[in-house]
């Protein structure tokens, strides 16, 4: 079975990048603050059942959303 939950990066063109995935929502915002300290930006976490989206500003020291 695959995870819920996707995390796509947003990149300068504004196409999506598929990071990794995610078993949980609470997993892939930590997993979106760890990504930030390397790798700052905008961020998606995309729910595949349902859809819906989250999206993240991060800057690698705190996050805005």
């Amino acid at each position: 079975m695959r995870p819920l939950f996707s995390i796509l990066k947003t990149l300068t063109d504004g196409n999506l990048h598929l990071v990794e995935e995610a078993e949980t929502l609470e997993s892939a915002r930590e997993r979106v603050d760890e990504l930030a300290k390397v790798w700052p930006g905008k961020y998606v976490i995309l729910n595949r059942t349902t859809g819906e989206s989250l999206s993240i500003t991060a800057d690698g020291e705190t996050r805005i959303q």
